[in-house]
């Protein structure tokens, strides 16, 4: 294998310059371009690239499809999906057709570069050699039953920890059609978690333990780790499969082969007790009923994005003078969608078909989606666009078959825009708002609001419901 082929699939063109600009560093590297699902699917059958680096929210063909398309098509591409917020329904989804990993907007350049360098170091390497020890003296904290040999890395570099990446990719053939979503979280949080004390020149010592059945992980820190929300959500997302304390850190990772239809590699055994909190259990999507007889919570992705609206307050000023020029383009493609998304609401009143539903989605709330993901301050809102794209195409056909719920559902859909394009005024044009985040928690409270009408259950949001938006 000469060169790994990467096709970079985005269907705004200067996402897909940012890309190109940080991975033409990376050598043995041939990149090419795909501009939304359906050209991917097609320069996939033309170049058989060997990763992919996929946007979710495109024309014609979404990122969901075209990776389903493609896996089940060449099985050993590796698909690695591009977003700036990752919903729980879009993960298990993407999870269920083998996407290998996730780059969360706004992307951090050497966190892509770690990856993608991984996955291509596994692609050309194909392994290593475990190193025996003869030592049976367990340091991992999740059992005293492991077998006669360790695998060490000592980390001096951010290449050795892309060296650990490539030998933990390899060890759960995360390169063939084995889904190893709990690996490349593992690979991530480690790299947050060494990247600045490595930097620093610290050497950080990385042990592998192994039974019959998992294998675990163990690193002792140099200091005590701090934990901000990203780290936080990463630790979360392992749930029980990760262990942290002040200066270590350790997983464990049932060894499963890609031909096992069982736990699919990664999943963690559900009685391990973590010192880290429990990942909360994420709701699955409510199928339609007749009346409202039901109440949910929120689940704890949802709470997570509700409560970082409220950590970091900027002013429309500040945010304004921080931004670049080209970012008003953006600005500019919200303004048009506003007035798409007035027209579409008198097509819909009159014409309310599951096509024109979806239509609706595809042509406007994407747009407002691409365009907020590029602005990249607006995760929360962001969050809510694609949840909210998501509920009404799964919805479509109650739509056009409840009037009540229909009319009530395009009410609400007419105060999301009102409220978007006062945002957009107050944010971008006046500049007079001291939080540029001041409608996030109305934005996610209409969509739960709409999620009831279309489902018949209600959603409690609980002491989130009690935060004050305005």
């Amino acid at each position: 294998m000469e060169n790994i082929k990467l096709l970079i699939v985005d269907d705004v063109e200067d996402n897909r310059l940012v890309l190109r600009a940080i991975c033409r560093k990376l050598d043995g590297f041939e990149i090419f371009e795909a501009v939304d699902g359906q050209d991917a699917v097609e320069k996939c059958e033309a170049l058989r690239p060997h990763i992919v680096l996929m946007d979710i929210m495109m024309p014609r063909l979404d990122g969901f499809q075209a990776s389903k398309l493609i896996k089940e098509r060449y099985p050993d591409t590796i698909i690695m999906a591009v977003t700036a917020v990752i919903d729980p329904k879009m993960e298990e989804n993407m999870a269920a057709i083998g996407v290998a990993a996730y780059l969360r907007k706004p992307i951090d350049k050497d966190l892509i570069r770690l990856k993608l360098q991984s996955y291509a170091g596994a692609l050309l390497i194909g392994g290593r050699e475990n190193k025996p020890l003869n030592n049976t003296t367990a340091i991992n904290p999740f059992s005293n039953e492991i077998r006669n040999f360790k695998t060490v890395f000592d980390i001096r570099s951010i290449e050795g920890i892309m060296d650990f990446g490539v030998w933990l990719l390899v060890r759960f053939e995360c390169t063939n059609t084995t889904v190893c979503t709990n690996v490349d979280m593992i690979i991530e949080l480690l790299y947050e978690l060494l990247y600045i004390e490595i930097k620093n020149n610290a050497i950080v010592t990385i042990t592998i333990e192994e039974s019959f059945d998992e294998v675990f992980i163990h690193a002792t820190l140099p200091k005590k780790a701090q934990i901000d929300q990203k780290i936080d959500h990463l630790i979360r997302g392992l749930g029980d499969s990760c262990i942290i304390n002040e200066n270590m850190v350790a997983f464990r990772v049932g060894i499963i082969t890609a031909k096992s239809s069982e736990s699919k590699g990664c999943t963690p055994p559900p009685e391990v007790r973590a010192i880290t909190k429990k990942q909360e259990q994420s709701v699955p999507q409510s199928k339609p009923v007749e009346k409202v007889n039901d109440t949910r919570s929120i689940g704890a992705e949802e709470q997570q994005v509700l409560r970082e609206s409220f950590v970091h307050k900027i002013t429309a000023k500040e945010y304004v003078e921080s931004i670049d020029d080209d970012a008003f383009g953006e600005v500019s493609d919200l303004r048009e969608a506003a007035r798409e998304w007035t027209s579409w609401l008198h097509t819909l009143k009159e014409e309310g078909t599951e096509e024109n539903f979806r239509h609706f989605t595809n042509e406007v709330l994407e747009v407002y989606y691409n365009a907020i993901s590029a602005l990249y301050e607006f995760s929360g809102l962001a969050y809510a666009l694609i949840a909210l794209s998501s509920l009404i195409k799964a919805n479509a056909e109650v739509l056009v078959q409840d009037d009540a719920k229909r009319a009530s559902t395009l009410q609400f859909l007419e105060y999301f825009k009102n409220d978007l394009s006062s945002w957009v005024e107050h944010v971008f044009e006046l500049q007079d708002t001291q939080d540029i985040h001041y409608l996030d928690g109305s934005f996610f409270s209409s969509c739960m609001q709409i999620e009831s009408i279309m489902t018949g259950i209600e959603v409690d949001l609980g002491e989130e419901g009690e935060i004050e938006f305005f």
